[in-house]
């Protein structure tokens, strides 16, 4: 069977992962979500210095939102954290174990809920992520994805998995796919289950399922301003339902069509703070890139003597340089502070 040969595998061969050392439901599920669109090797050191933070529920419930978002940061993907935390808060310090309430919860879709009945509670359910997808289509040797395929990879999958060791059998197809069986190198020798894998019986894996056509990355102009008073930086924090939600940052925009940078971080700042600015420095450029596009930022700097017209909508502060460690910023605006650093 199947399901036997890729445990027997994965009993060989299995990645040691701080997750896999723990049934705990809670941290099992921080690591799924932490695991979402993020790879293995940056999310370790964030999990654990999340859990030496927030060992429960309780714990992470308690905590003050900006803390907790401070041990988010950089992990990207924002939404995330928010949604963890404010079912930590729903929560009477226990995981649900049905998929029926899982499923209720913020931030926990279909995959994450099956993936912690099956790793926490030993119930009979498969998580099908990218990993164990793209294996699926491989070893039924199906190329077009659609709603159609799809299902019959979930239910293959369901099909096939050992009934006693649920858990080890999710855990087992994600090492498969994320070691022998990627979307762009295949391994097929050492692979356990090449006897029944039909892509490679058939003719080259790699074309099984047929990959998207990638579109072109726009890339957005933006001016933004390190506005200092009293030698404090003014930092504003971006509403939490946006992207980078929560996360303090400069004021700034989107630069607009035949506008020059610096008249459009004047335009920017006073529509954000009511601050009218003059002249201001530029410091240089800064490049980022997120997942569906890249952003061009041209820094400036501007001192003012005054802030008596200040009106900012958003939550806001003015902190020193060192009080920069207490918030979470988007990689972008730390960018922004070498820069800023280099030229004081």
């Amino acid at each position: 069977m199947i399901s036997q040969q890729l445990l027997g595998w994965y009993s060989v061969n299995k990645r040691i992962l701080p997750w896999r050392k723990t049934k705990d439901p809670y941290k099992i599920w921080i690591s799924e979500i932490m695991l979402q669109q993020t790879q293995v090797a940056t999310v370790i050191p964030y999990y654990q210095k999340w859990m030496k933070s927030f060992p429960s529920i309780e714990a992470l419930a308690k905590a003050d939102y900006n803390y907790v978002l401070k041990h988010w940061e950089g992990l990207g993907y924002y939404s995330r954290c928010r949604n963890i935390h404010a079912t930590a808060k729903s929560l009477n310090g226990k995981l649900p174990d049905t998929f029926s309430e899982l499923i209720k919860l913020p931030g926990i879709g279909e995959y994450t809920a099956k993936t912690i009945l099956a790793i926490a509670f030993n119930k009979q359910e498969v998580g099908v992520d990218t990993n164990l997808e793209r294996v699926g289509f491989r070893i039924l040797g199906l190329k077009k994805k659609s709603k159609f395929n799809n299902n019959r990879v979930k239910k293959f999958l369901e099909n096939i998995q050992d009934k006693s060791k649920p858990g080890d059998f999710n855990q087992a197809l994600m090492d498969l796919g994320s070691s022998l069986c990627q979307a762009k190198t295949v391994d097929c020798k050492p692979c356990p289950i090449i006897s029944d894998c039909k892509a490679t019986t058939n003719e080259d894996p790699l074309k099984y399922p047929e990959m998207k056509k990638n579109k072109p990355i726009p890339t957005v102009n933006i001016a933004v301003c390190i506005i200092i008073y009293n030698k404090k930086l003014l930092l504003m924090q971006r509403p939490k339902d946006k992207m980078l939600g929560g996360l303090w940052e400069f004021p700034g925009g989107k630069i607009e069509k035949g506008e020059s940078s610096e008249a459009a971080v004047v335009r920017e700042v006073f529509e954000e703070t009511g601050l009218r600015i003059k002249s201001p420095k530029c410091l240089g450029e800064v490049k980022h890139q997120y997942s569906h596009f890249k952003v061009k930022i041209s820094l400036f700097q501007n001192n003012v003597k005054a802030i008596d017209a200040l009106k900012i909508k958003e939550k806001y502060l003015w902190t020193t340089i060192e009080g920069l460690d207490n918030l979470a910023l988007p990689k972008a605006n730390y960018k922004m502070l070498d820069i800023f650093q280099k030229n004081q």
